[in-house]
């Protein structure tokens, strides 16, 4: 019984324990602790299988080649080689704002001309009832297209860009940059180049926004392989709704003064064709501290060719030209410095023969003579500039007066320079 009453009293204490009676030492009336509270935890459910980029991939890749057109069957003599769309990219899409996945589908190999096939690129969602085609645009002017050909690019959020680099003919390169809305694909620009890498995107103004540089350099001033090449620059920006042109120009009047007179400067010299001036020149805005959107346009588009074109100067393949379409004049006459007046003028003068200009003479006066023309309109007493005209037209036509004339006109604005005086009297006894 003893044993009995003591379990009793042992189970009644533990039992007002667990619903809140005092501890040892704590006042019966004392507030009792507040219940636990308790949440339940939703059953973890296992969330569906994703199938791996790698398998959707396979899958689109799949779905969408086995609708190309057959690849017509090689002629003999051909190597084996028919021209003809081989296959198909396939490139998973990086969204924002969307419930569903994107896919970038575009033609891989050589289009076809007979019957005529056209490379593409194609965008692709999948839904429960399998893949389906959003939109596609088709790209003429391309004649082929690899596996790496086409890349997503960010150039405004609003919309999905893919930048497409294709080939055409034997070395010729093609450009085009698409936009899909959500629902349209658009090819907002498209241009081709005679050399690869028809063009890129390049934040030229600093403000965190690339724009689209497309490669308008003449790389046949002789001929492709030569090497000589006059470098130029087509710049194009996203306004928000359409591809506008970048252009060199003039600081409005409410510019500051210094600002406005440097830019002007520079906008000149570089119009001129004096590249080397300009870029010196509009280098030395930076130091006023200024934010002019408009100079910060004209800084980027001058840089962009000037270091091109110094490039060029640097290792082209025609000194004499590659200089003087840097704009600088002092580096041409150099090249010629170490010729007597006889050689230099010379029907074999060694400034063309055996160099890569040899054949090519017409090319070379036409591209002295025009750079020259540009150049003396805004320096018109550039003794430099008459003198390498009149070379350049003494070169294919030793007896033609405008050259005595141009080389009269070198001399008497420097009459110092030995180049000029010296190749004046030799002209003049012939």
């Amino acid at each position: 019984m003893k044993h009995l009453s003591l379990l009793l009293t042992t189970a009644l204490i533990l039992a007002l324990a667990a619903c809140g009676a005092p501890e040892a030492g704590q006042s019966p009336t004392a507030a009792p602790s507040a219940a636990p509270t308790w949440t339940p935890r939703p059953i973890a459910t296992p969330a569906p299988t994703e199938l791996p980029i790698a398998t959707y991939t396979a899958e689109l890749s799949a779905t969408v080649t086995a609708g190309l057109p057959p690849t017509a069957t090689p002629q003999p003599g051909e190597g084996g080689f028919a021209p003809g769309i081989s296959g198909v990219g396939v490139l998973p899409l990086r969204e924002a704002g969307r419930s569903d996945s994107l896919w970038a589908v575009f033609s891989v190999g050589m289009h076809a001309f007979d019957p005529p096939q056209y490379h593409f690129v194609a965008i692709y969602t999948r839904d429960g009832a399998g893949w389906r085609e959003l939109d596609r645009v088709e790209l003429e002017q391309d004649d082929y297209l690899d596996e790496g050909g086409v890349t997503q690019v960010q150039l405004d959020p609003r919309s999905i860009w893919l930048e497409v680099q294709g080939g055409a003919g034997a070395h010729a390169g093609c450009y085009d940059l698409l936009r899909f809305d959500g629902q349209k694909l658009h090819d907002e620009l498209s241009g081709c180049s005679a050399s690869p890498g028809a063009g890129y995107l390049q934040d030229l103004n600093g403000d965190g926004t690339p724009e689209v540089v497309l490669d308008a350099t003449d790389h046949y001033v002789f001929c492709y392989a030569c090497g000589v090449r006059l470098v130029n620059y087509q710049v194009q920006r996203w306004d928000g709704q359409k591809m506008v042109e970048v252009k060199l120009q003039l600081l409005p009047e409410s510019a500051p003064a210094e600002l406005r007179a440097l830019t002007h400067q520079a906008v000149e010299l570089a119009q001129a064709g004096f590249w080397k001036d300009a870029q010196a020149t509009i280098s030395q805005t930076l130091a006023l501290g200024a934010r002019d959107p408009d100079a910060a346009w004209d800084a980027g588009l001058i840089r962009l060719v000037a270091e091109a074109r110094a490039e060029q100067a640097g290792s082209g393949a025609y000194p004499l030209l590659d200089h003087l379409f840097y704009g600088d004049y002092a580096a041409a006459l150099n090249v010629m410095r170490p010729y007597k007046p006889a050689e230099l003028f010379d029907p074999t003068t060694r400034l063309v023969k055996g160099t890569t200009a040899e054949g090519w003479e017409q090319q070379v006066t036409d591209s002295i003579t025009t750079t020259t023309g540009l150049a003396l309109q805004l320096k018109p007493d550039l003794a430099a500039a008459y003198f390498l005209r009149g070379w350049a037209v003494h070169l294919i036509s030793p007896a033609s007066p405008a050259a005595l004339a141009d080389i009269r006109r070198a001399a008497e604005l420097e009459p110092n320079e030995k180049l000029f005086t010296e190749s004046l009297a030799y002209l003049k006894k012939k």
